[in-house]
């Protein structure tokens, strides 16, 4: 009868201790935890102020390792977590561009730099939104930015200035803006991709005057694109040259709206 127990017993440990083997094996294949931020805020904005035109930079915001959007919309926020330009975002529902929302998301790292960011506001994106996506390569009609015959016209930045862009009538002020921001001002007024070959390093201070040539000229000339590409000549020394940009776009399977409640 002892002799029994024994096997019996020896055969419980041998049971445990291999589901526990299954268990570490498994543990292990799930890969490890997803970047998030220690904590997160996002609430629907129901009355966003009239913030105008906005140019979106691609340089994230960091104050001591937390992150704040005011009045965002789903597409920016894709665009800020994703490192895109707007013609490269394909799939996004209508609402990504009219319900706009408030984020609060702190890192836990005061140090924390927009590469480690990014990261976790595509999971943040993931757990309120649903959002799935994947890249998808695709050949398009765009543009590239290159520096014109007769040289760059760009000012360096100011080290005391913040990164912002302000619009006064038909003037397009940009502060402390890297080309990439101004790559995608020129994308989002294109509606095409374009990518910068100016081989120039920001950030840079500069202006650009949309007024009309003539004043007799009624029509608004904030939006013709031929009017910009002629300004962005004349006043920065850039180019705009057609040509067909192989683009990564980000292509959205699925996004779920935030409960307006």
């Amino acid at each position: 009868m002892r002799k029994v127990e024994l096997r019996v017993m020896g055969a419980l440990i041998l049971f445990v201790a291999l589901c526990g083997q299954l268990f570490a094996d498994q543990s292990s294949q799930a890969g490890p935890a997803l970047p998030a931020f220690e904590v997160a805020s996002v609430k629907l904005n129901r009355n966003p102020p009239n913030l105008g035109p906005r140019v979106m930079s691609l340089r994230l915001s960091l104050s001591h390792g937390t992150l704040t959007f005011e009045a965002y919309s789903l597409k920016n926020l894709i665009l800020q977590a994703y490192d895109i330009n707007a013609s490269e975002l394909v799939g996004c529902p209508s609402w990504c561009d009219s319900d706009m929302f408030d984020v609060i998301a702190k890192t836990g790292d005061p140090n924390a730099i927009a590469e480690q960011v990014r990261p976790m506001l595509q999971t943040l994106l993931a757990e309120r939104f649903g959002l799935a996506a994947h890249r998808e390569k695709r050949e398009l009609p765009g543009y590239a930015l290159v520096v014109s015959k007769r040289g760059s016209r760009l000012k360096a930045a100011k080290d005391e200035e913040t990164v912002g862009a302000t619009a006064t009538g038909y003037v397009r002020a940009f502060q402390k803006m890297p080309i990439s921001g101004l790559v995608n001002f020129l994308a989002g007024a294109a509606r095409q991709p374009v990518i910068d070959n100016t081989g120039l390093r920001g950030p840079f201070d500069f202006t650009i005057d949309l007024a009309p040539d003539n004043d007799a000229v009624p029509p608004n000339p904030i939006n013709s694109f031929a009017r910009l590409s002629a300004a962005l000549e004349d006043q920065l020394g850039l180019t705009l040259e057609p040509r067909k940009i192989p683009v990564e776009n980000l292509v959205i399977e699925k996004a779920q709206r935030l409960s307006q409640n």
